[in-house]
Protein backbone atom coordinates (compact mmCIF):
# COMPACT_ATOMS: atom_id res chain seq x y z
CA UNK A 1 0.00 0.00 0.00
CA UNK A 2 1.26 3.47 -0.92
CA UNK A 3 0.62 6.53 1.20
CA UNK A 4 0.21 10.16 0.18
CA UNK A 5 2.11 12.15 2.83
CA UNK A 6 1.75 15.94 2.91
CA UNK A 7 3.90 17.62 5.54
CA UNK A 8 4.55 21.07 6.98
CA UNK A 9 7.70 22.03 8.88
CA UNK A 10 7.35 25.02 11.21
CA UNK A 11 10.13 27.61 11.01
CA UNK A 12 9.30 28.63 14.58
CA UNK A 13 8.05 25.88 16.90
CA UNK A 14 4.81 27.71 17.71
CA UNK A 15 1.29 27.12 16.39
CA UNK A 16 -1.38 29.77 17.02
CA UNK A 17 -4.33 28.21 15.14
CA UNK A 18 -7.76 28.01 16.77
CA UNK A 19 -10.59 25.50 16.38
CA UNK A 20 -14.10 26.32 15.19
CA UNK A 21 -15.06 27.34 18.76
CA UNK A 22 -11.99 29.63 19.00
CA UNK A 23 -10.08 27.32 21.36
CA UNK A 24 -6.37 26.54 20.82
CA UNK A 25 -6.09 23.61 18.41
CA UNK A 26 -3.68 20.69 18.30
CA UNK A 27 -2.89 18.98 16.04
CA UNK A 28 -3.61 21.32 13.09
CA UNK A 29 -6.75 20.09 11.36
CA UNK A 30 -6.83 18.59 7.83
CA UNK A 31 -9.21 21.40 6.81
CA UNK A 32 -6.55 23.92 7.83
CA UNK A 33 -4.04 22.15 5.58
CA UNK A 34 -6.57 22.15 2.71
CA UNK A 35 -7.07 25.92 3.08
CA UNK A 36 -3.32 26.57 3.25
CA UNK A 37 -2.74 24.55 0.07
CA UNK A 38 -5.50 26.39 -1.77
CA UNK A 39 -4.14 29.78 -0.62
CA UNK A 40 -0.67 28.83 -1.84
CA UNK A 41 -2.04 27.69 -5.20
CA UNK A 42 -3.66 31.13 -5.77
CA UNK A 43 -0.86 33.31 -4.35
CA UNK A 44 0.65 35.94 -6.65
CA UNK A 45 1.30 34.88 -10.23
CA UNK A 46 0.02 31.37 -9.48
CA UNK A 47 -3.52 32.78 -9.55
CA UNK A 48 -3.22 32.79 -13.36
CA UNK A 49 -1.92 29.19 -13.36
CA UNK A 50 -5.02 27.67 -11.77
CA UNK A 51 -6.35 24.93 -14.05
CA UNK A 52 -9.00 22.29 -14.39
CA UNK A 53 -6.45 19.64 -13.48
CA UNK A 54 -5.65 21.40 -10.20
CA UNK A 55 -9.34 21.81 -9.45
CA UNK A 56 -9.90 18.08 -10.01
CA UNK A 57 -7.00 17.25 -7.70
CA UNK A 58 -8.40 19.40 -4.86
CA UNK A 59 -11.91 18.02 -5.39
CA UNK A 60 -10.52 14.50 -5.20
CA UNK A 61 -8.69 15.35 -1.96
CA UNK A 62 -11.84 16.70 -0.33
CA UNK A 63 -13.83 13.62 -1.36
CA UNK A 64 -11.52 10.93 0.09
CA UNK A 65 -13.60 8.96 2.59
CA UNK A 66 -10.68 7.56 4.60
CA UNK A 67 -9.47 10.45 6.73
CA UNK A 68 -5.73 11.03 7.07
CA UNK A 69 -3.63 9.89 9.98
CA UNK A 70 -1.94 12.93 11.52
CA UNK A 71 1.61 12.42 12.80
CA UNK A 72 2.58 15.35 14.99
CA UNK A 73 5.23 16.16 17.59
CA UNK A 74 4.26 16.49 21.21
CA UNK A 75 3.04 20.00 21.99
CA UNK A 76 2.29 21.94 25.17
CA UNK A 77 -0.18 24.80 25.46
CA UNK A 78 1.63 27.96 26.56
CA UNK A 79 0.35 30.27 29.28
CA UNK A 80 -0.21 32.95 26.65
CA UNK A 81 -0.15 36.72 26.61
CA UNK A 82 -2.23 39.67 25.36
CA UNK A 83 -1.04 42.09 22.68
CA UNK A 84 -2.75 45.26 21.47
CA UNK A 85 -3.11 45.43 17.70
CA UNK A 86 -4.91 47.86 15.36
CA UNK A 87 -8.55 47.12 14.60
CA UNK A 88 -8.55 47.70 10.85
CA UNK A 89 -12.24 46.91 10.46
CA UNK A 90 -13.62 48.59 13.58
CA UNK A 91 -14.13 52.33 13.49
CA UNK A 92 -12.89 55.13 11.24
CA UNK A 93 -10.41 56.72 13.62
CA UNK A 94 -7.24 57.63 11.78
CA UNK A 95 -4.91 57.47 14.73
CA UNK A 96 -3.59 53.94 15.14
CA UNK A 97 -3.31 54.25 18.91
CA UNK A 98 -7.00 55.12 19.09
CA UNK A 99 -8.14 51.91 17.46
CA UNK A 100 -6.13 49.28 19.30
CA UNK A 101 -7.86 46.24 20.72
CA UNK A 102 -6.58 43.32 22.81
CA UNK A 103 -5.73 40.05 21.08
CA UNK A 104 -4.91 36.91 23.02
CA UNK A 105 -1.92 34.86 21.93
CA UNK A 106 -1.89 31.34 23.37
CA UNK A 107 0.05 29.11 21.00
CA UNK A 108 0.99 25.49 21.26
CA UNK A 109 4.74 25.03 21.62
CA UNK A 110 6.15 22.05 19.73
CA UNK A 111 8.33 20.00 22.09
CA UNK A 112 10.16 17.20 20.30
CA UNK A 113 9.93 18.02 16.62
CA UNK A 114 8.90 20.67 14.10
CA UNK A 115 7.09 18.72 11.35
CA UNK A 116 3.45 17.63 11.09
CA UNK A 117 2.54 14.89 8.59
CA UNK A 118 -0.87 14.07 7.04
CA UNK A 119 -1.00 10.55 5.61
CA UNK A 120 -3.69 9.17 3.26
CA UNK A 121 -3.50 5.47 2.30
CA UNK A 122 -3.80 5.05 -1.48
CA UNK A 123 -5.06 1.76 -2.87
CA UNK A 124 -2.34 0.35 -5.13
CA UNK A 125 -4.93 -0.51 -7.77
CA UNK A 126 -5.86 3.19 -7.99
CA UNK A 127 -2.29 4.53 -7.92
CA UNK A 128 -1.89 4.74 -11.71
CA UNK A 129 -5.26 6.42 -12.31
CA UNK A 130 -4.56 8.95 -9.55
CA UNK A 131 -0.95 9.64 -10.61
CA UNK A 132 -1.55 13.14 -12.01
CA UNK A 133 -3.64 14.23 -9.02
CA UNK A 134 -1.06 12.94 -6.57
CA UNK A 135 1.72 14.77 -8.41
CA UNK A 136 -0.26 18.04 -8.43
CA UNK A 137 -0.99 17.86 -4.71
CA UNK A 138 2.67 17.14 -3.90
CA UNK A 139 3.74 20.06 -6.10
CA UNK A 140 1.24 22.45 -4.50
CA UNK A 141 2.61 21.69 -1.04
CA UNK A 142 5.80 23.55 -2.01
CA UNK A 143 3.73 26.76 -2.31
CA UNK A 144 2.29 26.60 1.22
CA UNK A 145 3.48 29.61 3.24
CA UNK A 146 1.77 29.36 6.63
CA UNK A 147 -0.43 27.02 8.62
CA UNK A 148 -2.50 28.61 11.37
CA UNK A 149 -2.07 32.35 11.73
CA UNK A 150 0.05 34.31 9.26
CA UNK A 151 2.96 34.24 11.72
CA UNK A 152 2.97 30.41 11.71
CA UNK A 153 5.26 30.13 8.70
CA UNK A 154 6.04 26.68 7.34
CA UNK A 155 7.83 24.81 4.59
CA UNK A 156 5.53 22.37 2.80
CA UNK A 157 6.41 19.07 1.17
CA UNK A 158 4.58 16.18 -0.46
CA UNK A 159 5.69 12.61 -1.16
CA UNK A 160 4.38 9.14 -1.92
CA UNK A 161 5.83 6.82 0.71
CA UNK A 162 5.70 3.11 1.43
CA UNK A 163 4.00 1.74 4.54
CA UNK A 164 7.37 1.05 6.20
CA UNK A 165 8.55 4.61 5.54
CA UNK A 166 5.40 6.04 7.11
CA UNK A 167 5.87 3.83 10.17
CA UNK A 168 9.26 5.43 10.71
CA UNK A 169 8.00 9.02 10.72
CA UNK A 170 8.57 10.64 14.14
CA UNK A 171 5.70 11.90 16.27
CA UNK A 172 2.44 10.91 17.94
CA UNK A 173 -0.18 9.26 15.73
CA UNK A 174 -3.67 10.79 15.69
CA UNK A 175 -6.52 8.82 14.11
CA UNK A 176 -10.19 9.63 13.56
CA UNK A 177 -12.48 7.90 16.07
CA UNK A 178 -16.19 7.66 16.77
CA UNK A 179 -15.97 8.00 20.56
CA UNK A 180 -15.82 11.21 22.53
CA UNK A 181 -13.61 11.46 25.57
CA UNK A 182 -10.53 12.90 27.26
CA UNK A 183 -7.41 13.18 25.15
CA UNK A 184 -9.35 13.68 21.92
CA UNK A 185 -9.56 16.70 19.62
CA UNK A 186 -12.51 17.78 17.48
CA UNK A 187 -10.94 18.70 14.14
CA UNK A 188 -12.34 20.07 10.91
CA UNK A 189 -11.87 18.02 7.73
CA UNK A 190 -12.74 18.99 4.13
CA UNK A 191 -15.81 17.51 2.53
CA UNK A 192 -17.45 17.68 -0.88
CA UNK A 193 -18.18 21.33 -1.55
CA UNK A 194 -15.29 22.71 0.54
CA UNK A 195 -13.37 23.88 -2.53
CA UNK A 196 -16.36 25.72 -4.04
CA UNK A 197 -17.21 27.27 -0.68
CA UNK A 198 -13.66 28.58 -0.17
CA UNK A 199 -13.33 29.94 -3.71
CA UNK A 200 -16.81 31.25 -4.51
CA UNK A 201 -18.03 32.31 -1.08
CA UNK A 202 -15.18 32.89 1.39
CA UNK A 203 -12.57 34.37 -0.95
CA UNK A 204 -15.11 36.33 -3.01
CA UNK A 205 -16.61 37.74 0.19
CA UNK A 206 -13.13 38.75 1.38
CA UNK A 207 -12.33 40.57 -1.87
CA UNK A 208 -15.68 42.38 -1.83
CA UNK A 209 -15.67 43.19 1.88
CA UNK A 210 -15.19 46.93 1.23
CA UNK A 211 -17.74 48.79 -0.90
CA UNK A 212 -17.12 52.52 -0.85
CA UNK A 213 -17.44 53.61 2.76
CA UNK A 214 -19.23 50.46 3.87
CA UNK A 215 -17.64 47.29 5.22
CA UNK A 216 -19.08 43.78 5.23
CA UNK A 217 -17.63 41.12 7.51
CA UNK A 218 -16.12 38.39 5.27
CA UNK A 219 -17.86 35.01 5.57
CA UNK A 220 -16.12 32.10 7.26
CA UNK A 221 -15.80 28.60 5.76
CA UNK A 222 -19.00 26.62 6.22
CA UNK A 223 -18.47 23.47 4.13
CA UNK A 224 -16.55 21.06 6.32
CA UNK A 225 -17.09 18.20 8.74
CA UNK A 226 -15.94 17.94 12.33
CA UNK A 227 -14.58 14.61 13.51
CA UNK A 228 -12.90 13.38 16.67
CA UNK A 229 -9.21 12.57 16.48
CA UNK A 230 -7.53 10.57 19.22
CA UNK A 231 -3.89 9.87 19.93
CA UNK A 232 -3.01 6.29 19.06
CA UNK A 233 -2.51 4.15 22.19
CA UNK A 234 -4.07 6.89 24.34
CA UNK A 235 -6.10 5.63 27.27
CA UNK A 236 -8.69 7.90 28.83
CA UNK A 237 -7.90 8.58 32.50
CA UNK A 238 -9.47 6.22 35.02
CA UNK A 239 -12.32 7.75 37.01
CA UNK A 240 -11.85 7.83 40.77
CA UNK A 241 -13.00 9.42 44.02
CA UNK A 242 -10.92 10.46 47.02
CA UNK A 243 -11.49 10.09 50.76
CA UNK A 244 -9.54 11.46 53.71
CA UNK A 245 -9.32 9.54 56.96
CA UNK A 246 -10.60 11.78 59.78
CA UNK A 247 -9.05 12.70 63.13
CA UNK A 248 -5.46 12.55 61.99
CA UNK A 249 -5.49 8.77 61.57
CA UNK A 250 -2.55 7.48 59.51
CA UNK A 251 -1.45 3.94 58.63
CA UNK A 252 2.07 2.65 58.11
CA UNK A 253 2.84 1.97 54.46
CA UNK A 254 3.92 -1.60 55.18
CA UNK A 255 0.27 -2.34 56.10
CA UNK A 256 -1.08 -0.88 52.86
CA UNK A 257 -2.84 -4.06 51.70
CA UNK A 258 -4.52 -4.40 55.12
CA UNK A 259 -5.94 -0.89 54.71
CA UNK A 260 -7.07 -1.67 51.16
CA UNK A 261 -8.78 -4.85 52.39
CA UNK A 262 -10.71 -2.89 55.05
CA UNK A 263 -11.68 -0.34 52.39
CA UNK A 264 -12.88 -3.09 50.04
CA UNK A 265 -14.89 -4.81 52.81
CA UNK A 266 -16.60 -1.52 53.64
CA UNK A 267 -17.52 -0.97 49.98
CA UNK A 268 -18.88 -4.52 49.65
CA UNK A 269 -21.10 -4.06 52.72
CA UNK A 270 -22.51 -0.80 51.40
CA UNK A 271 -23.03 -2.23 47.89
CA UNK A 272 -24.82 -5.35 49.11
CA UNK A 273 -27.30 -3.19 51.02
CA UNK A 274 -27.97 -0.89 48.07
CA UNK A 275 -30.00 -1.27 44.87
CA UNK A 276 -27.31 0.32 42.68
CA UNK A 277 -26.44 -1.75 39.61
CA UNK A 278 -22.77 -2.63 39.03
CA UNK A 279 -21.43 -4.09 35.75
CA UNK A 280 -21.19 -7.82 36.37
CA UNK A 281 -22.75 -7.44 39.80
CA UNK A 282 -21.35 -6.78 43.29
CA UNK A 283 -19.49 -10.08 43.45
CA UNK A 284 -17.30 -9.28 40.44
CA UNK A 285 -17.15 -5.49 40.17
CA UNK A 286 -16.97 -4.58 43.86
CA UNK A 287 -15.53 -7.70 45.49
CA UNK A 288 -13.31 -8.59 42.51
CA UNK A 289 -14.08 -12.30 42.68
CA UNK A 290 -13.22 -13.72 39.26
CA UNK A 291 -13.69 -17.20 37.86
CA UNK A 292 -10.95 -19.16 36.16
CA UNK A 293 -12.22 -18.20 32.69
CA UNK A 294 -12.11 -14.41 33.15
CA UNK A 295 -9.43 -13.31 35.60
CA UNK A 296 -9.16 -9.75 34.30
CA UNK A 297 -12.73 -8.60 34.88
CA UNK A 298 -13.75 -4.91 35.12
CA UNK A 299 -13.63 -4.06 38.81
CA UNK A 300 -12.92 -1.45 41.46
CA UNK A 301 -9.36 -0.87 42.63
CA UNK A 302 -8.88 0.11 46.28
CA UNK A 303 -5.77 2.25 46.54
CA UNK A 304 -4.39 3.74 49.76
CA UNK A 305 -2.31 6.84 48.98
CA UNK A 306 1.03 7.19 50.81
CA UNK A 307 2.12 10.76 51.54
CA UNK A 308 5.04 11.60 49.23
CA UNK A 309 6.67 14.42 47.31
CA UNK A 310 8.31 16.72 49.84
CA UNK A 311 11.34 16.48 52.11
CA UNK A 312 9.26 15.80 55.22
CA UNK A 313 7.01 13.20 53.57
CA UNK A 314 6.75 10.12 55.78
CA UNK A 315 5.01 7.72 53.40
CA UNK A 316 2.11 7.26 55.82
CA UNK A 317 -1.42 6.58 54.51
CA UNK A 318 -3.97 9.33 55.20
CA UNK A 319 -6.06 9.17 52.03
CA UNK A 320 -7.81 6.49 49.97
CA UNK A 321 -8.79 6.23 46.31
CA UNK A 322 -11.47 4.04 44.83
CA UNK A 323 -10.78 3.71 41.11
CA UNK A 324 -12.81 2.48 38.16
CA UNK A 325 -11.27 0.42 35.33
CA UNK A 326 -10.33 2.16 32.06
CA UNK A 327 -13.41 3.36 30.21
CA UNK A 328 -15.56 3.18 33.34
CA UNK A 329 -17.35 6.47 32.74
CA UNK A 330 -17.51 7.66 36.37
CA UNK A 331 -20.94 6.33 37.40
CA UNK A 332 -19.59 3.79 39.89
CA UNK A 333 -17.05 6.22 41.37
CA UNK A 334 -19.83 8.76 41.95
CA UNK A 335 -21.86 6.09 43.74
CA UNK A 336 -18.96 5.40 46.11
CA UNK A 337 -18.37 9.12 46.64
CA UNK A 338 -21.92 9.56 47.88
CA UNK A 339 -22.29 6.22 49.68
CA UNK A 340 -19.04 5.92 51.62
CA UNK A 341 -18.86 9.41 53.11
CA UNK A 342 -18.88 9.15 56.91
CA UNK A 343 -18.53 5.36 56.86
CA UNK A 344 -16.10 3.68 59.32
CA UNK A 345 -13.16 1.48 58.36
CA UNK A 346 -13.39 -1.79 60.32
CA UNK A 347 -11.13 -4.80 60.50
CA UNK A 348 -12.45 -8.37 60.29
CA UNK A 349 -13.21 -8.31 64.04
CA UNK A 350 -15.33 -5.17 63.75
CA UNK A 351 -12.81 -2.78 65.33
CA UNK A 352 -13.04 0.78 63.91
CA UNK A 353 -9.76 2.22 62.60
CA UNK A 354 -10.98 5.45 61.00
CA UNK A 355 -13.87 7.30 59.36
CA UNK A 356 -13.96 8.39 55.70
CA UNK A 357 -14.51 11.99 54.73
CA UNK A 358 -15.05 13.29 51.19
CA UNK A 359 -14.44 16.97 52.06
CA UNK A 360 -10.99 17.52 50.59
CA UNK A 361 -8.56 20.28 51.46
CA UNK A 362 -5.95 21.87 49.21
CA UNK A 363 -3.20 19.70 50.70
CA UNK A 364 -5.09 16.53 49.77
CA UNK A 365 -5.76 17.88 46.30
CA UNK A 366 -2.05 18.51 45.73
CA UNK A 367 -1.19 15.05 46.99
CA UNK A 368 -3.77 13.36 44.76
CA UNK A 369 -2.37 15.21 41.75
CA UNK A 370 0.98 13.51 42.35
CA UNK A 371 -0.79 10.26 41.45
CA UNK A 372 -3.25 11.42 38.78
CA UNK A 373 -2.00 14.28 36.59
CA UNK A 374 -0.32 13.69 33.22
CA UNK A 375 3.40 12.94 33.09
CA UNK A 376 5.98 11.28 30.88
CA UNK A 377 7.91 9.72 33.77
CA UNK A 378 6.42 7.62 36.60
CA UNK A 379 8.00 5.83 39.58
CA UNK A 380 6.56 3.25 41.93
CA UNK A 381 5.68 4.27 45.45
CA UNK A 382 4.77 0.68 46.30
CA UNK A 383 6.57 -2.13 44.45
CA UNK A 384 5.11 -4.02 41.50
CA UNK A 385 4.28 -7.61 42.44
CA UNK A 386 5.18 -9.57 39.32
CA UNK A 387 2.58 -11.92 37.77
CA UNK A 388 5.01 -14.84 37.84
CA UNK A 389 8.41 -15.99 39.13
CA UNK A 390 11.58 -14.28 37.90
CA UNK A 391 13.94 -16.96 39.31
CA UNK A 392 16.12 -14.16 40.64
CA UNK A 393 16.93 -12.97 37.10
CA UNK A 394 16.37 -9.33 36.22
CA UNK A 395 15.91 -10.04 32.49
CA UNK A 396 13.05 -12.38 33.30
CA UNK A 397 11.64 -9.80 35.71
CA UNK A 398 11.66 -7.22 32.89
CA UNK A 399 9.60 -9.54 30.69
CA UNK A 400 7.12 -10.05 33.52
CA UNK A 401 6.79 -6.26 33.92
CA UNK A 402 5.75 -6.10 30.24
CA UNK A 403 3.16 -8.81 30.98
CA UNK A 404 1.93 -6.77 33.95
CA UNK A 405 1.52 -3.74 31.69
CA UNK A 406 -0.68 -5.67 29.28
CA UNK A 407 -2.78 -7.09 32.11
CA UNK A 408 -3.35 -3.58 33.50
CA UNK A 409 -4.39 -2.18 30.11
CA UNK A 410 -1.14 -0.32 29.42
CA UNK A 411 0.11 -0.97 25.88
CA UNK A 412 3.88 -1.66 25.90
CA UNK A 413 4.08 0.33 22.64
CA UNK A 414 3.41 3.48 24.65
CA UNK A 415 6.54 2.93 26.76
CA UNK A 416 9.86 4.46 25.73
CA UNK A 417 12.00 2.85 28.43
CA UNK A 418 11.84 1.42 31.94
CA UNK A 419 14.11 -0.04 34.59
CA UNK A 420 13.80 -2.05 37.80
CA UNK A 421 15.46 -1.93 41.19
CA UNK A 422 14.79 -3.20 44.68
CA UNK A 423 15.44 0.04 46.60
CA UNK A 424 12.56 2.56 46.81
CA UNK A 425 12.41 5.87 44.93
CA UNK A 426 10.39 7.93 47.43
CA UNK A 427 10.83 8.94 51.07
CA UNK A 428 8.77 6.62 53.24
CA UNK A 429 8.60 3.82 50.67
CA UNK A 430 10.04 0.41 51.53
CA UNK A 431 11.97 -2.53 50.11
CA UNK A 432 9.53 -5.02 48.49
CA UNK A 433 10.13 -7.61 51.25
CA UNK A 434 8.99 -5.19 53.96
CA UNK A 435 5.33 -5.03 52.84
CA UNK A 436 2.63 -7.21 54.35
CA UNK A 437 0.99 -9.15 51.51
CA UNK A 438 -2.01 -11.50 51.32
CA UNK A 439 -1.14 -15.18 51.22
CA UNK A 440 -1.64 -15.50 47.44
CA UNK A 441 0.96 -12.76 46.76
CA UNK A 442 3.67 -13.59 49.29
CA UNK A 443 5.78 -15.89 47.15
CA UNK A 444 5.79 -13.59 44.11
CA UNK A 445 8.77 -11.25 43.60
CA UNK A 446 8.41 -7.48 43.88
CA UNK A 447 10.36 -4.69 42.18
CA UNK A 448 10.32 -0.92 42.19
CA UNK A 449 9.94 0.34 38.62
CA UNK A 450 10.43 3.59 36.73
CA UNK A 451 8.63 4.04 33.39
CA UNK A 452 9.17 6.73 30.77
CA UNK A 453 6.30 6.93 28.28
CA UNK A 454 6.47 8.15 24.69
CA UNK A 455 3.81 10.74 25.48
CA UNK A 456 2.23 11.97 28.73
CA UNK A 457 -0.26 9.63 30.42
CA UNK A 458 -2.63 10.21 33.32
CA UNK A 459 -3.01 8.26 36.54
CA UNK A 460 -3.96 6.55 38.69
CA UNK A 461 -1.45 4.02 37.38
CA UNK A 462 -0.89 0.66 39.09
CA UNK A 463 0.63 -2.57 37.76
CA UNK A 464 1.14 -6.13 38.88
CA UNK A 465 -0.64 -8.90 40.72
CA UNK A 466 -1.57 -6.67 43.67
CA UNK A 467 -2.62 -3.60 41.68
CA UNK A 468 -6.24 -3.67 42.92
CA UNK A 469 -5.04 -3.44 46.53
CA UNK A 470 -2.57 -0.59 46.13
CA UNK A 471 0.61 -2.48 45.23
CA UNK A 472 2.49 -1.41 42.10
CA UNK A 473 1.23 2.16 42.57
CA UNK A 474 3.07 4.84 40.56
CA UNK A 475 3.47 8.58 41.17
CA UNK A 476 4.46 11.04 38.49
CA UNK A 477 7.92 12.56 38.43
CA UNK A 478 7.58 16.31 38.15
CA UNK A 479 9.73 17.97 35.48
CA UNK A 480 13.09 18.91 36.91
CA UNK A 481 13.09 16.09 39.49
CA UNK A 482 16.58 14.63 39.74
CA UNK A 483 16.70 11.38 37.78
CA UNK A 484 18.39 8.13 38.61
CA UNK A 485 21.72 6.97 37.22
CA UNK A 486 20.48 3.40 36.75
CA UNK A 487 20.50 1.94 33.25
CA UNK A 488 17.26 1.63 31.30
CA UNK A 489 15.67 -1.12 29.27
CA UNK A 490 14.38 0.37 26.00
CA UNK A 491 11.52 -1.22 24.10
Amino acid sequence: MDTLVLSVTFLDRLFHGRSSNNEPEWPPSPMRLFQAMLAGAHMGIRETQWSGAKENAFKWLESIEDLPVIIAPRAELSSGYVAYVPDNVGDKKRERQNRLFPKEYRPYRLIDGDTVYYAWIIDSSERESREERLRILCDEMRHVVSLGWGIDQVIGNGKILSESDVTGLPGNRWKSVNAIGPGESLLRVPTEGSLVDLQSVVYKGFVERVDGNSFRQPPKPSKYREVWYSREWYRSPREYCVFEILDGVAFAQKNLTKVATMFRSLTIREAEGDDHKFPGGVEKYVAGHADHVDTNIPRFSYIPLPTIGHQHADGMIRRLLIVEPYGGGGTQARWSYNKLHGAPLRDEDGNIFGVLNRSLGSETERMVQRYTRESLKWRTVTPVILPGFDDGKQKKAEKLVLTAMKQAGVAPETVCEFYLRKSPFWNGSLHPKQYFLPEYLRKLPGWHVEIVFREPVSGPLSLGAGRHLGMGLFARVISGHKGSEDSYMSI
